[in-house]
């Protein structure tokens, strides 16, 4: 890699190992532009000696070559960074090698001028970076890697930066999957990265896999609900993708599970770390968006074949706004005003009719999903009304059981 494609390459291997306010000195078009002594900026954050965090400012240089890089290229970048003493630490980084008396020249340059301290990253030292950093492999090189190489790249890309991957590389982990070796954490990054692109249902992830593999991964996402949230807050992605695959999950796992053992999860899983529980106002901000999410699809989906509700009603909630009515509306000054999320909406039930899942609603009792509260509170009850619904909509195979 030369130019531009080595630039990137450092770019993303800085990003991937902490850097912080990374600067891409990029003018004109394929390659760095006169960039004053460097192709790229960063800061770390390190402890100093009284144990103080402290920045420390780095300069980069990439000199992609087709041979060794010469020792002069090496001299001027030593020699330039001396006149900026905010400089901590120089980088000269080829696609190459360096001389045995390149090196020897800057061990003596070093005993000179102690600072800036300079690191002489080659091939070999880039290769090694990029083999501890698949995340960094996939933005540069998707073409050149191993199923197995995307199925690590993609679980670090969303549990290190919340990042979703290609649905094509999601295609092709699926079609392989009987020969890769998918833990929680990859098992949860792939159905995040599903419900990021759309749905759940081309590649139902938890019902190809023993019910067993799906409770763990459902209590390794309760276990770091905390962490996912506040990655979530602090990258601003959208936390819908996240609250759908805890919601699927959670739902998968009480189709073969007792709610009891769920109950269990919720209750460890909402603790402090003083091992405290957690206040009511964040237990409702962590799991509200959960149970919400849950309920509104049972409710939406278990009535749209019942025969006591209007399958005409269940659409409502999904109809968008009609394209031929807004599409003209992008070219305007103002815009339109956006379409309610309330999701609100009448529907009427007709109690005479039996319940399609078997719930016994004599005496004009209405559907229990409309009629449970999805709290913290009433969680016994909502998870028994929940897998009541899933065991009947959804059985499970003879072939399939929760010890599999």
């Amino acid at each position: 890699m030369k130019g531009h494609a080595l630039e990137e390459c450092l770019f993303w291997l800085l990003d991937g190992i902490g850097a912080r306010d990374l600067t891409w000195r990029v003018g004109g078009t394929g390659a760095g532009a006169a960039d004053g002594g460097r192709d790229l900026e960063a800061r770390f954050h390190v402890p100093d000696a009284a144990g103080e965090i402290v920045p420390r400012r780095w300069w980069v240089e990439c000199k992609g070559r087709a041979c060794t890089l010469e020792t002069e290229a090496v001299k001027t970048s030593c020699n330039n960074v001396v006149a900026d003493r905010s400089v901590d630490c120089l980088v000269i980084a080829t696609n190459t090698t360096f001389t045995n008396p390149t090196r020897d020249w800057v061990e003596k340059w070093q005993e000179r001028f102690p600072r800036p301290q300079i690191l002489l990253w080659d091939r070999a030292v880039l290769e090694r970076m990029l083999a501890q950093q698949p995340a960094t492999v996939l933005r540069l090189f998707e073409g050149g890697l191993s199923s197995a190489g995307h199925l690590r790249a993609i679980r670090d890309r969303f549990w290190n930066l919340i990042e979703y991957s290609s649905i094509e590389r999601i295609k092709r982990i699926w079609s392989e999957r009987d020969t890769l070796e998918l833990g929680v954490m990859e098992r949860f990054a792939l159905i995040a990265n599903e419900f990021a692109h759309g749905s759940i249902d081309e590649r139902p992830w938890a019902g190809a896999c023993p019910a067993k593999d799906v409770f763990e991964a459902f209590q390794y996402g309760m276990f770091n609900l905390v962490y996912l949230y506040a990655r979530v807050m602090k990258t601003g992605v959208d936390q819908g993708p996240i609250t759908k695959t805890l919601a699927y999950l959670l739902l998968s796992t009480v189709r073969d599970f007792p709610p009891d053992l769920i109950r269990e999860i919720f209750r460890i899983a909402l603790r402090t770390d003083s091992d405290e529980p957690m206040p009511d106002p964040t237990v409702e901000f962590f799991v509200m968006p959960i149970l919400d999410s849950l309920r509104t699809d049972l409710q939406l989906v278990c009535s749209s074949d019942c025969g006591r509700f209007s399958r005409r009603d269940s659409f409502k909630y999904w109809e968008g706004r009609d394209p031929f009515e807004s599409y003209w509306s992008r070219f305007g000054t103002r815009g339109i005003a956006p379409k309610s999320d309330d999701g609100s909406y009448h529907r009427l039930e007709r109690t005479s009719e039996p319940c399609r899942v078997g719930f016994d609603l004599r005496d004009g009792a209405g559907c229990p999903l409309y009629h449970v509260q999805a709290e913290m509170g009433t969680l016994d009850t909502f998870l028994g009304t929940v897998a009541h619904v899933v065991r009947r909509r959804a059985p499970k195979s003879s072939t399939m059981r929760a010890d599999q």
